[in-house]
């Protein structure tokens, strides 16, 4: 079905422009999805920042993820909206995007989503001039396209996007910008618990959850979270553990909690903000979790990681200076370029990687 649409659409978009406008006083970036996948384009806001530095630049995303992107100083207005109205197919509320988009004449886009809805997406919202990406001929409401297979990182086939406007020195740290109101709280959360000379050890046991879709697939055994952290505070004394996660991770963690110690565990679901979170994150010694919004939350803090990869391919998702523990075994990873994965994955066997071998790779950073 997809190659008629691409084959279609081709034939509909043959005469689309391949010049950029002379003037571009107005730019739109688009990218829907997890937590991760916005906050590993936020290296590409900044180059296209660099590039036109005059024009308002405005990016628009659903209500799950745009919190990694407040207070970004290269986005003059981040576009939310309901995350439902993409899993759930609201067509009315999706027109009555597009009819706000088209009050604002952009001038180009970035369509970051492979998808080719949202190419044609922004056609409809009167974008004179889209740059995304050809997955398998769906980029064909783009005037211009890279071309994506799923075989690189992610994070750099974003950039790549800007390689089309002649930019060639890019920064590619991600971006998460910080107040001075949540540096205190994580001041502050160390203070109150008595905590300032402890060694932290963060870690995710939840999430791979975006709107619409559960991942569960992609996590590590709470099993195996409450094997590894009985090792850490066994063998070292002076450790702490923070637990992170949203409001949907509030049980999962609250068991490990019981399972492990009262005392030197720290259930942090659902209580802190994103960048909350993410400062003391940044506090941490070594952050441990898998194929997560989380693991890039820790990444973009520069936090040492160490992360757990089954399913997915850490070739496209582990953030670049991580460290990957991963399972050799012939179906891994079986998540391909269309969000899906093997329906023979029945018990996660690729997953199922010892806790002593992780603690192991915890000491060398610790």
């Amino acid at each position: 079905m997809g190659k008629i649409i691409g084959l279609m659409g081709n034939v509909l978009f043959c005469f689309k422009k391949k010049q950029l406008p002379e003037k571009i006083d107005r730019i739109l970036i688009i990218r829907s999805g997890g937590i991760g996948d916005v906050l590993m384009t936020t290296p590409l806001i900044k180059a296209i920042k660099n590039k036109f530095s005059s024009a308002k630049i405005d990016y628009l995303t659903g209500n799950w993820s745009k919190g990694v992107l407040e207070g970004n100083n290269d986005i003059n207005e981040v576009i939310s909206f309901d995350d439902e109205i993409i899993f759930k197919k609201k067509l009315f509320k999706m027109f009555g995007l597009i009819k706000q988009l088209k009050k604002k004449k952009y001038d180009l886009c970035f369509v970051l989503d492979k998808s080719w809805h949202w190419g044609v997406f922004a056609y409809l919202s009167n974008v004179e001039f889209r740059i995304g990406f050809d997955r398998n001929g769906e980029g064909f409401a783009n005037n211009l396209n890279i071309p994506y297979d799923g075989s690189k990182y992610e994070l750099d086939y974003y950039m790549d996007t800007v390689r089309l406007l002649g930019i060639k020195k890019t920064d590619k740290n991600m971006l998460l910008d910080l107040t001075e109101k949540d540096k205190k709280f994580g001041d502050d959360f160390l203070l109150n618990n008595n905590l300032k000379n402890k060694k932290l050890i963060g870690i995710a046991a939840g999430g791979a959850e975006n709107p619409g879709q559960k991942m569960h697939v992609k996590r590590w055994h709470k099993e195996k979270y409450i094997e590894l952290v009985k090792f850490i505070l066994k063998e070292k004394k002076n450790a702490a553990i923070l637990l992170f996660g949203g409001k949907n991770d509030v049980e999962l963690n609250e068991s490990i909690v019981k399972e492990t110690d009262k005392i030197k565990t720290y259930n942090l679901a659902g209580k802190t903000t994103i960048k909350q979170a993410a400062v003391l994150m940044k506090k941490c010694k070594v952050f441990v979790t898998h194929d997560s919004g989380t693991m890039h939350i820790a990444a973009a803090m520069k936090t040492p990681l160490i992360v757990l990869f089954g399913a997915t391919n850490p070739k496209r998702f582990a953030p670049r200076g991580s460290m990957v523990i991963k399972r050799e075994i012939d179906c891994s990873p079986c998540y391909d370029v269309y969000g899906g994965y093997s329906k023979d994955c029945k018990n996660v066997e690729c997953m199922n990687i010892s806790a002593q071998k992780v603690y192991e790779a915890l000491k060398k950073v610790v």
